[in-house]
């Protein structure tokens, strides 16, 4: 219900600023970019949630400081569409426990679509606006560990990367320095932007927001050299989705054992088991790239995050031998896709869009078992396994056009055997998804 209520207001927020567009021709000064930088604020973070609770922490600190460089373009008199890459500084922790000691630093990457709601004129010289969208991004995490043999599960140096998406909301304002220059200040949150689905501390699902504020310089094109060339259509389109996406792949496999060790000396001190629960759905994310080819073709060019299909121990926790044990899986799935359309007109707003083509999809798998050591503490999660692999992809999309500039669009895509076997499977995986695509 959630998902369908976001999507209602997205629809209607879109919907009420786009029938004001006025009939103009396009502008190479629609066209505008822009950098600067920007504080990361992870401080709703705590040591708990990275199961370290069991750690005197001697040093936390972030360098929160990151870049941001983006570029966008006016959609009607009230709306924008921007798109940003963004690096949002590090993160490092040290601990020790038991004369042993934990290093671990993150940083965190991504890439943000999202549409900005203005007034149609400055207040004051100001233009406020409003952000809605969401970001795919990528976290990097390293841990090293020093006199760690008998104390902790797994004493090895480790590092791990993760792919994932959430949406991000946001206000800001831009104030103009001169006809081409203005500056602008950013404030975003990234809703749900760290998702911890296995962990015993918070009934094993620990959400956490954090948030970004920026500083830019924003320039926009002249409109003199590059003005015959800008009121031609260049015959490409950006579409944001966001809906449901679904595998069929086998996941848990039904049932879930493992044993429960002596950090000490690594001796089995009890084996447990117990029933799984799948959740195979989830929301996903899609940002597709459309080129007319011809008079009767285009291509759909995709990234996608459907993200993360979740299975776990029933009532959320094992119990064996006095200790609690959580075993789960999780898989994440980012795609690249190509693909070929055939645009087929239903009418002078309507058209139906069936597209075959190909995607590289990169697949994450890993098996947790989580334990948490009655006056130790620790955390044990493995095995990993990745993939990247091709897989035939099919789709059907809808679209009504709202005006000459904005669509509403519908789409059902569909992946063969998406997955691998040494992992948590092969199987299906299909979404549908709403969304607006904005042409230029």
């Amino acid at each position: 219900m959630s998902l369908l209520k976001c999507a209602c207001f997205f629809g209607s927020v879109f919907f009420i600023n786009s029938v004001a567009l006025a009939d103009e021709q396009r502008k190479a000064s629609d066209w505008y970019w822009g950098y600067g930088a920007l504080y990361s604020d992870f401080t709703d973070f705590t040591t708990a949630d990275a199961e370290a609770s069991a750690l005197t922490i001697t040093k936390q600190e972030q360098k929160p400081v990151g870049a941001s460089i983006f570029t966008g373009r006016r959609i009607n008199k009230n709306m924008n569409f921007e798109l940003s890459i963004e690096a949002h500084g590090k993160q490092e922790t040290i601990g020790t426990l038991s004369g042993a000691t934990l290093k671990s630093t993150a940083e965190t990457f991504g890439l943000y679509p999202s549409f900005i709601m203005k007034p149609e004129n400055e207040i004051m010289g100001l233009t406020p606006y409003l952000r809605l969208g969401y970001g795919i991004g990528r976290s990097e995490s390293k841990t090293i560990k020093t006199n760690a043999v008998g104390v902790f599960s797994n004493p090895n140096n480790t590092s791990n990367t993760e792919i994932g998406s959430h949406f991000i909301y946001g206000v800001g304002v831009d104030y103009n320095l001169s006809n081409n220059t203005a500056i602008r200040l950013d404030y975003k949150v990234n809703k749900n932007g760290q998702v911890d689905y296995i962990d015993n501390i918070d009934n094993g699902y620990i959400r956490r927001d954090w948030r970004t504020v920026g500083i830019y310089l924003k320039h926009s094109f002249g409109e003199d050299e590059q003005q015959a060339e800008a009121d031609i259509p260049a015959g490409y389109s950006i579409g944001m989705f966001v809906g449901n996406s679904s595998t069929d792949a086998r996941m848990s496999g039904g049932s879930y054992s493992g044993n429960i060790y002596n950090l000490t000396t690594g001796a089995v001190v009890t084996t447990v088991s117990g029933s799984m629960t799948d959740d195979k759905n989830d929301v996903a994310k899609k940002l597709v790239l459309f080129k007319e080819i011809g008079n009767h073709f285009s291509l759909q060019s995709g990234l996608t995050h459907f993200g993360e299909f979740k299975s776990r121990s029933a009532n959320l926790g094992i119990t064996g031998g006095g200790n609690a044990l959580t075993g789960a899986a999780t898989r994440s799935v980012l795609s690249l896709e190509a693909s070929i359309g055939y645009p087929i007109s239903l009418g002078d707003s309507f058209k139906l869009v069936p597209s075959v083509g190909a995607g590289m999809f990169y697949v994450d798998d890993e098996i947790y078992n989580n334990l948490e050591f009655d006056g130790v503490g620790g955390s044990d999660r493995g095995p990993k396994s990745s993939s990247t692999r091709v897989n035939l992809i099919a789709g059907l999309m809808a679209t009504f056009a709202i005006n000459e500039d904005l669509d509403f669009a519908i789409r059902y895509d569909y992946a063969n055997d998406v997955g691998h076997t040494s992992g948590l499977g092969k199987g299906s995986l299909t979404t549908a998804t709403i969304g607006f695509i904005s042409k230029f």
